[in-house]
């Protein structure tokens, strides 16, 4: 159950964002074990991210999962959510940032694994 975090100086109305949500949930299936249907995706729009002191049109994904994924699963990954930010909001490769977080511990169904 990965947990994604994406913003963007971007505006965005919900069905836009649910959307985005869904090609996100699509690049998911790239990742072995991590089910899409229970990946959480939380959308931040028109968040104020600053370069060089200005407001800059971009965006921040992190994706944080236990358990350590295989090199090529996540560039191939990244290389989706690339083409996903272009496709579905004009956002060119120099304006989207991905941090992938491999967690040694996780907290789920009451307990610590």
């Amino acid at each position: 159950m990965p947990f994604l975090h994406f913003s963007t100086a971007k505006a965005m109305e919900p069905d836009k964002k649910a959307k985005l949500a869904s090609g996100i949930m699509e690049c998911v299936k790239l990742l072995p074990g991590k089910p899409a249907e229970r990946a959480m995706i939380r959308i931040d729009s028109e968040c104020d991210i600053y370069r060089n002191g200005e407001i800059a049109e971009c965006a921040f994904m992190e994706t944080i999962y236990q358990k350590p994924l295989p090199e090529e699963a996540c560039r191939a990954y990244i290389e989706a959510l690339y083409d996903l930010m272009k496709r579905e909001l004009d956002l060119d490769v120099p304006q989207c940032y991905f941090a992938m977080v491999d967690l040694d511990t996780w907290g789920s169904r009451g307990t610590l694994h």
